[in-house]
């Protein structure tokens, strides 16, 4: 478990930035700049934000599985990806304009999949495969302390304090990957000893409906406590709430994520989807402050276990070992061509039911039916994923 920490730490600062900018600080940002359109303006930045990992996570993972080949560390990436990241970070205070953030932004973006291409590959590559499952289950607590981290600086902080929050936080995580040694942890004839290509179109087809509903309900959140509920702080409202689901996930990444090395994984990523899918049916049901916090922590306890085990469940589904990078990569296409999507749609949504509580209703609902089709989805895995 302390290896395992040490090798996720990065996840820390990496979901920071994930959470604190694009959930509280960019869309407190547009307000500022773009008073009148901010719904359509966070809905074209968080889309063109989202068109960026969908190029640059397979082309930098195929760059560091050539890197490794040639006996390069796959962090000597990660950190010239954090180089780029940060840099973008530290000029985002200087932006004047929404053009200006959003350029920014973008390049922030490049530098960021960049880092999270060749970071993602180090996990599988050193640890075992009988312990993929407990690994991913402390990477989803990284992840999980990283977003609550995320949430408390866009809570207190402002915009851009909290660009600048985020960039020191990846300089430090940087740190980490020094004392990581990376050596294979399977030998070179175990690499294929993993799922197939049906698998992993499986994987991808249900990560991406199950992506496309937490980016319909995170797109959107800052403007339901601000324009719907007419919370006074809408920031901390966000940040709040988000806490109460994060609790939820926590209590259940690292459990499932040791069952899951003992079960199918698909079973427990199938089972996952459930909390989701009934948080968001009780969002669109009863859109009230005094119970969205109880659906935020049922729904954390569905997210804890997607977020642990279908990491898990996807690197199995991997075709080869050598080639993790890349195909890591091409998987991590599911989870941003629905941000990409999804924007549209939830702005199609807010506008064609008056932009008020209707609207939101059918965007909460139409979250539940993504969550419930990747639930669905994940059972006709073929393989019967559990430890060798």
């Amino acid at each position: 478990m302390r290896a395992s920490a040490l090798l996720n730490a990065l996840w820390i600062p990496l979901f920071i930035q994930d959470t604190a900018l694009m959930l509280i600080a960019v869309p407190a940002a547009l307000l500022t700049f773009d008073p009148r359109e901010h719904i359509h303006a966070l809905a074209v930045l968080t889309s063109a934000v989202s068109i960026v990992p969908m190029f640059v996570l397979p082309l930098a993972g195929a760059l560091s599985d050539a890197m490794r080949r040639r006996g390069s560390p796959r962090r000597v990436l990660v950190v010239a990806g954090i180089v780029v990241d940060v840099a973008a970070l530290v000029l985002l205070p200087t932006a004047r304009s929404t053009f200006a953030l959003s350029a920014l932004m973008i390049v922030a973006t490049l530098g960021f999949n960049v880092s999270f291409a060749a970071y993602s590959a180090m996990l599988p590559e050193i640890v075992p495969r009988t312990s993929w499952g407990a690994a991913s289950g402390v990477r989803g607590v990284a992840v999980l302390v990283g977003t609550l981290a995320g949430f408390g600086i866009g809570a207190v902080a402002s915009p851009n304090a909290a660009f600048l929050i985020t960039a020191a936080s990846l300089v430090a995580g940087a740190l980490t990957l020094w004392p990581i040694v990376e050596t294979r942890a399977q030998r070179d004839g175990e690499r294929a000893h993993v799922r197939d290509w049906h698998d992993f179109t499986l994987v991808f087809l249900a990560r991406a409906w199950i992506a496309l509903g937490i980016s319909l309900l995170y797109t959107f959140i800052f403007y339901f406590f601000s324009d719907v509920l007419k919370v006074h702080d809408a920031p901390a409202g966000t940040a709040f709430v988000g806490t109460f689901g994060l609790i939820g996930a926590v209590a259940s990444s690292i459990a499932l994520g040791v069952i899951s090395d003992r079960f199918p994984r698909k079973w427990v990523v199938a089972a996952s989807g459930i909390p989701m899918t009934l948080a968001a049916v009780g969002f669109a049901a009863v859109p009230h402050v005094q119970w969205i916090v109880a659906f935020a922590v049922l729904f954390g306890l569905g997210y804890g276990g997607l977020n642990a085990v279908g990491w898990a469940l996807a690197i199995d589904a991997m075709p080869a070992l050598g080639d993790i990078g890349r195909d890591l990569g091409i998987w991590g296409i599911a989870q941003n061509l629905p941000a990409v999507i999804a924007p549209f749609v939830g702005y199609w949504i807010l506008a064609r039911f008056g932009g008020g509580l209707g609207g939101y209703r059918a965007l909460f609902a139409a979250a539940a039916l993504s969550f419930l089709i990747g639930s669905v989805t994940t059972l006709f895995i073929r393989g019967s994923v559990r430890a060798a």
